[in-house]
């Protein structure tokens, strides 16, 4: 496959709205290998779903009832990526920050918005309780009403949200490093992508790149703040997930097609990325079919 450079997003609102609004109820069809940014502030709410975000050099798991907010030129992909359930919802929003961040900094009734978009510089998170219905019928109101009733449902839903206790998602990764380097990167997500399940090593991707061993680990940590080898188990493992999820394979069968040789080595690295043994993963999957 061609390696793709980070995507730059455009989006196109209709006439007389500030917002973009999208409602997606199964996977969407948007770049699956390749990191994309925008300098759109994006707000998406995924009521129903489990997996990874892959958000800049940062690897969240999420699950049913979360929001996350980023503001611009955040580099991530597709929030469906890392998706492991078999039922996904997400609600989009995406606004010019220009618009936003001028609105909020004026009227002082918005301090607690203004704070939370600067904290979005990095992407926040915000993990839903089940009785907040009520962020549910405010995205579902997003969508049925005239652009002017949009705005005050928008800044109603990050007035609520400026109240609750979202986290930071810490991303450092921008699109402020060289063309290059991006483009360096994105190859080397692709890479993996292609080969996870085979014996890869950081000598082979150093040599598509034109690096020394040496240099390529010290140019892919400086700019995603891992090593390369935790790149990869972080790609392994969560493809170890969708197959302990949706499969019967054995656990000795999903270890060997998630790229690695020896099952206990498998269980090790698994338990740490997950906090649980592959079997009791499998096993909580279970339970809620």
């Amino acid at each position: 496959m061609t390696a793709k450079k980070i995507a730059l997003e455009v989006i196109s609102t209709k006439f007389g709205s500030s917002l973009l609004l999208k409602h997606y109820r199964a996977k969407s069809s948007c770049l699956k290998l390749s990191w994309h940014f925008h300098p759109e502030i994006e707000l998406v709410y995924i009521p129903r779903g489990k997996g990874r975000l892959y958000i800049s050099n940062v690897v969240k798991p999420y699950d049913s009832g979360v929001i996350i907010l980023l503001h611009s030129d955040i580099p991530h992909r597709c929030f469906d990526f890392g998706f492991e359930d078999e039922i996904y919802e997400e609600y989009l929003v995406q606004v010019l920050p220009e618009k936003l961040d001028t609105i909020s900094a004026i009227f002082p009734e918005f301090e607690k918005i203004n704070q939370m978009l600067t904290a979005s510089r990095q992407g926040i998170i915000l993990r839903l309780q089940a009785e907040h219905f009520f962020f549910h019928k405010h995205f579902e109101k997003l969508f049925s009403v005239q652009p002017v009733e949009q705005l005050f449902v928008f800044f109603e839903i990050l007035h609520l949200m400026s109240n609750e206790n979202y986290t930071g998602i810490e991303a450092t990764m921008n699109t402020q490093m060289p063309s290059l380097s991006i483009e360096r990167i994105d190859k080397v997500f692709n890479y993996i992508a292609n080969h996870f399940m085979d014996d890869i090593r950081s000598q082979d991707v150093a040599q598509l790149l034109h690096f020394t061993d040496s240099s390529f680990c010290r140019f892919f940590q400086k700019h995603t703040q891992k090593t390369f080898k935790e790149a990869l188990n972080e790609y392994r493992l969560a493809h170890a997930c969708k197959l302990l999820a949706h499969t019967e394979k054995s656990i000795e069968t999903i270890a060997y097609e998630s790229g690695y040789g020896s099952q206990s080595f498998f269980n090790r690295m698994f338990r740490r990325f997950n906090g649980v043994t592959p079997l009791a993963y499998r096993h909580e999957w279970q339970l809620k079919k």
